[in-house]
């Protein structure tokens, strides 16, 4: 059985796939929601006409919900890691691949047809195959909703003895050599980090 920090490395992996189909999951309600079975009246028929033919919309709002979820107890995660910071020897920015992401899976499946139960079923069905095949094969940080939350994606070498030597790099913000950066590990090399600020310290006379 895993243990208590695998498990939460997994929900984290999770949480980040979640993530990268926000963009997806916010068309598919644009273009699913029938706003003319909104329940002004709050009616509980009503309600429940309007929950019945909204269905795609709710679960795709609710899979937002889990992925806002995640997204703040990964960065709680992260202000708690008990890692020291680490200083970057080199960097690479490989944010094109999120391109590649938005391209290659989120277009093809926003064009998928959804007017029956079972093309439903098989949408849903993709969505978690492709899940299962990014959290196994870690490629779960080509992320475009990240970049548009402001984060950037890196290769790095760093000076680190141990562990985090080289890898891929999550971070808020700009990166550059020199830079140091407090890391929570979510594989055997890919990183969640952000970068340590240096205070100026003033020397009283």
């Amino acid at each position: 059985m895993k243990d208590t920090k695998e498990q939460n490395t997994d929900l984290l992996k999770l949480s980040l796939y979640l993530i990268s189909l926000w963009i997806l999951f916010f068309m598919l309600i644009v273009l699913k929601m029938d706003i003319s079975t909104i329940p002004f009246k709050l009616k509980l028929a009503d309600i429940g006409e309007f929950l019945y033919r909204n269905s795609v919309s709710g679960i795709c709002f609710v899979f937002i919900l889990l992925g806002g979820v995640g997204y703040w107890w990964f960065k709680d995660s992260l202000n708690n890691a008990k890692q020291l910071p680490v200083e970057i020897r080199e960097c690479e920015s490989i944010n094109y691949e999120n391109l590649s992401f938005l391209a290659t899976y989120i277009i093809p499946l926003v064009c998928f047809p959804m007017e029956t139960d079972r093309e439903v079923f098989v949408m849903f069905s993709v969505i978690v195959i492709i899940g299962c095949i990014f959290v196994k094969t870690d490629l779960y940080y080509t992320n475009p909703s990240l970049i548009l939350l402001g984060f950037n994606v890196y290769r790095v070498r760093t000076n680190s003895g141990k562990e985090f030597r080289q890898g891929i790099a999550i971070i808020k913000g700009k990166l550059k050599k020199g830079d140091n950066i407090k890391y929570l590990p979510l594989s055997d090399n890919v990183y969640f980090g952000r970068v340590v600020k240096r205070e100026d310290k003033r020397v009283k006379k």
